[in-house]
């Protein structure tokens, strides 16, 4: 009787506990504020409830990497710019992500984004011989996401098991995380009746679904945001376009001194130190063929399959540096080719920076944009967004 007592007091507080948790995180994860979107935070990006929870009917998504934590505290960054045109904008990205991510990220989401716009800001460097690195897809790996994907009963089932498939495959750097996703797979597909899968699952998705929307709250609120529940939606402010673009380059014209056309700070610290070494050591890197041309059309399936409208950015390289490092003209361009081709077959607009690669002040160092850069990007964006 008292073993029964025990367990029946430990499973009662231990409901109890799990009741204020949850009170606890979802009192915070709906932030219901138009600056939650384009708040730059990588936990914020892998917690599928957090994203799902502050899509309304008038967001649009913006999709990229490592670029949204570069000039983050400028007036050029998505952050200022959509927040200033009162636009609903969810920016989701962080260095490592790339298309597969991505895609995980659309057929989870294509509930929420059906008929929705979303903008996929391609990175050249990730369409490298090899694609995505298995530990660059493990360290920004959605679990709650990819449990979403197989949710998603509107997905077609080639497509999920192509998701499925590329995920195992990716993930066989991370064990742990692999077995996590193949018991997810058997238990939300395949039907199993083994009931320590079917336990273990549960167990697992509600403590990591409560840490998700606990550590995304409370990273929410100690920035300094404040939840808004009288959310409303507003006229679109268009920004000066010209003027920003003008006062960028002042800007960079004071931050600029050095023949490659970086800000001094990154040159300086992380280029200058190995030009020597550097020099003339890519000869061989061509972006021709890479897995991860695939990874892009499989985002464009899911896109097409759900009913979500895309538009992809293709960003330059630094000229100036690939030049240095002597990187084959030909071999970089190719790209364009092969995304315009891509963006032609599946009847989704492309808008080509790549001409900018000798442009000062477009970049801040050998990838990421600078304030022209964002300017225009953001440019585009906004004409996206508001066209009818």
């Amino acid at each position: 009787m008292k073993k029964i007592a025990a367990f029946i007091t430990a499973a009662m507080l231990f409901i109890i506990a799990a009741a204020a948790v949850h009170q606890f995180a979802g009192s915070r994860i709906e932030a219901n504020n138009r600056e939650f979107g384009t708040w730059i935070n990588s936990k914020k990006d892998l917690s599928y409830s957090a994203i799902a929870a502050n899509l309304h009917e008038d967001t649009f998504m913006m999709l990229g990497s490592s670029e949204f934590q570069h000039g983050e505290k400028t007036p050029y960054h998505p952050t200022a710019i959509f927040r200033q045109a009162k636009l609903d904008v969810m920016c989701i990205g962080a260095a490592g992500n790339q298309c597969f991510s991505h895609a995980i990220t659309m057929a989870a989401l294509a509930p929420e984004l059906k008929s929705k716009k979303v903008i996929l800001i391609l990175s050249p460097t990730w369409f490298s011989k090899g694609g995505i690195e298995g530990s660059n897809f493990a360290a920004r790996f959605s679990e709650s996401q990819y449990q979403a994907m197989l949710k998603n009963e509107s997905l077609s089932q080639d497509l999920k098991d192509k998701l499925i498939k590329r995920t195992k495959e990716l993930l066989e750097v991370s064990p742990a995380q692999k077995e996590n996703a193949e018991r997810d797979t058997r238990v939300l597909t395949e039907g199993t009746l083994n009931v320590k899968d079917k336990v273990n699952y549960f167990m697992h998705s509600w403590i990591s679904s409560e840490k998700e929307k606990i550590s995304v709250g409370l990273m929410w609120k100690i920035s300094g945001h404040k939840n808004n529940s009288k959310y409303e939606t507003a006229e679109a402010e268009e920004p000066d376009w010209e003027a920003l673009k003008k006062q960028a380059d002042e800007d960079f014209a004071k931050e600029c001194t050095n023949d490659f056309a970086m800000k001094d700070k990154f040159f300086k610290t992380k280029y200058k130190p190995i030009l020597e070494k550097r020099k003339n050591d890519e000869v061989k890197r061509s972006f021709k063929e890479s897995p991860e041309y695939d990874d892009l059309k499989l985002f464009l399936d899911i896109c097409k399959d759900q009913d979500i409208e895309a538009m992809l950015v293709l960003l330059p390289i630094n000229g100036y540096w690939y030049d240095h490092t002597g990187f084959p003209k030909e071999n970089r361009e190719v790209i364009v080719g092969k995304i315009q081709e891509m963006a032609d077959e599946y009847d989704v607009e492309l808008c080509n920076f790549f001409g900018e690669c000798y442009t000062k002040g477009w970049l801040e160092d050998n990838i990421h944009p600078a304030g022209k850069g964002w300017v225009e990007i953001n440019e585009k964006a906004y004409e996206y967004f508001t066209e009818s």
